[in-house]
């Protein structure tokens, strides 16, 4: 479990902010090489064809969860995606994912056969339970996929504490009612939140005096930010009846698919 506090933060504040973050932080290990330490995340994200994890945002549960896969950066034959199921407890969260190869996303979601596709030599221990889990929401909910997310971050950890972790999420945008084969796709993306962007923090034993005192000469105050929800509202289906006409009665995969295989 970890400490997650999101702010929105003005595009022109970005340099600002690198430059007085930079004395105590040094790049995340999984960001590209580059002048610029970061990354693109690509997530779809699963819901009922009412929305329930949409309205539980907006209607601010307390106890709620994210159903998600999660690719990096660009389309490659032997890309490794994660399969992962999100749960909030308030500002808590605790992130349970498995790993595999997108080219074998398609055959897994059908056959159900975590024992041939789950990767279990990548360093997360549960695995096998935990890609058993996301299944488990698919089908007992028959959720689908709800929109395509994708965004470039800008990544650190702090060079004290290795459990704090700065990231800016860049350059929203977002394709609704997509195919997994669309995970890699950046055709027809919309984008949202222009000339700002999210400034996450996230730690799990204590929040630096350095970065208060960084955070309160920004002017920024804490909020409760979801890109899942974010996306939504600002798509052409404005409206819970348009939301209801796209996505109700629908199989829950004939969106996953579209006569179109993976890779």
């Amino acid at each position: 479990m970890r400490f997650e506090y999101k702010y929105l933060v003005e595009e022109n504040q970005l340099e600002f902010l690198r430059k007085r973050l930079a004395p105590f932080v040094e790049a995340d290990k999984f960001s590209l090489t580059s002048s610029i330490p970061g990354y693109t995340v690509r997530s779809i994200y699963f819901d009922t064809s009412n929305l329930k994890y949409y309205h539980e945002k907006i209607e601010g549960i307390k106890i709620r969860k994210k159903v998600r896969i999660r690719g990096y950066n660009r389309f490659s034959e032997e890309n490794i995606i994660f399969l992962e199921v999100k749960r909030k407890y308030e500002n808590l969260s605790k992130k349970n994912r498995s790993a595999l190869k997108y080219y074998n996303l398609e055959e897994l979601i059908k056959s159900r056969d975590i024992e041939s596709y789950i990767l279990t030599d990548n360093g997360f221990s549960n695995s096998l339970d935990d890609a058993e889990n996301f299944l488990h929401h698919i089908y007992k909910r028959s959720l689908k996929p709800i929109v395509l997310i994708v965004y470039d971050r800008e990544a650190y950890h702090s060079k004290f504490n290795s459990s704090l972790r700065l990231t800016f999420d860049k350059n929203l945008r977002f394709l609704i009612s997509p195919s997994l084969d669309k995970l890699y796709s950046d055709d027809r993306l919309e984008h949202t939140l222009s000339n700002k962007f999210i400034f996450e923090v996230k730690f799990s034993r204590g929040f630096p005096n350095w970065l208060q005192t960084i955070i309160r000469d920004l002017d920024i105050s804490r909020r409760a930010l979801s890109k899942y929800t974010i996306c939504l509202d600002d798509a052409s289906i404005l409206n819970l009846h348009k939301r209801k006409r796209h996505f109700l009665f629908e199989d829950p995969f004939t969106n996953i698919y579209n006569g179109n295989s993976l890779g």
